[in-house]
């Protein structure tokens, strides 16, 4: 079968030296976020990642704020780093209770540097990870990446701290990256991770929103309430994570419960010791809790 002219095709010099034809290519990635693969053939295939960036609560004078000031101060630094010898990367690692925002930051930064043109790869397998970060950087060698380890702990437990160890600093590591990881569980990691500078730099807690942060939050949220009826909110809520604010707003407003009585299911749920009259019982509490992304 004769294949058609066209200008998509051009040939393909494979390992063994031989040449076949491909079909369209692409000198660059499009900017955006992607999930690194390995098929049977041990080809790395470079998948879209879905971002959840669009409505994401943005506060000044937080931790949050003063890492994404810190990352873009990074990202220009570059000659710096050069003069003085050093690899240009850096690494941060979240740590927290579930729903504090961890994630919800990863996404802030990884959106600064996909609007800015550039690429994120996040991590499942390390080893196929690092082995399609090989093939990236074969392809372009100078292009600024961010590389995320969602669950850390998680991914070590499964595949083994020695494949992690390779991609954050054995012969796999590459130039111009800041890698972001998280964990709930700081305690379960070996400080060979959290205790070696150049792989996490950074180790920063992530924690549940204050009084200022609730108050800016359901301000926003809620732009009709009136300045006591938002104290109520704020006060109800002290020791909510983030996540338990965005179900709190979904239970009261969306689902007609009680605010303090919605509020204290919720901080039940958060101490894992749900009682059994307060869910599901006369006054009105939710069932259940599930956790969402806040936005």
């Amino acid at each position: 079968m004769r294949l058609p002219m066209t200008s998509d095709l051009q040939w393909n010099l494979t390992r063994g030296g031989t040449y076949v034809v491909c079909g369209r290519t692409a000198a660059r990635l499009p900017a955006g976020a992607y999930s690194l693969t390995l098929d049977y053939c041990g080809e790395s295939h470079f998948r879209p990642h879905p971002l959840h960036t669009d409505d994401l609560v943005r506060f000044p004078d937080t931790v949050a704020a003063d890492v994404l000031a810190e990352v873009e101060r990074f990202w220009a630094a570059g000659d710096r780093f050069a003069r003085l010898g050093f690899a240009h990367r850096r690494g941060y690692l979240f740590y927290g209770k579930q729903g504090c925002g961890k994630s919800s930051l990863i996404h802030q930064i990884v959106g600064r540097v996909v609007a800015a043109g550039h690429v994120a790869f996040f991590c499942a397998d390390p080893g196929a990870f690092r082995a399609a970060l090989a093939r990236f950087r074969e392809v372009e060698p100078d292009r600024p990446a961010v590389c995320v380890f969602e669950d850390i702990d998680a991914t070590i437990k499964e595949y083994g701290e020695g494949e992690v160890l390779q991609v954050l600093d054995g012969n796999a590591q590459i130039d111009r990256v800041v890698n972001l990881a998280t964990t709930n569980y700081p305690e379960r990691l070996d400080r060979r991770i959290i205790a070696r500078p150049r792989r996490f730099d950074r180790l920063i807690k992530i924690g549940t929103p204050d009084a200022a942060l609730r108050e800016a939050f359901f301000a926003r949220k809620l732009p009709g309430l009136v300045p006591d009826e938002l104290a109520r909110w704020v006060t109800s809520s002290a020791g909510l994570p983030f996540a338990g604010l965005t179900e709190l707003v979904i239970s009261v407003e969306c689902l007609g419960y009680d605010l303090e009585v919605a509020a204290e299911a919720l901080l039940e749920l958060d101490r894992h010791t749900p009682s059994s009259d307060r869910f599901g019982g006369a006054d009105g509490a939710p069932v259940a809790a599930v956790e969402p992304a806040y936005s």
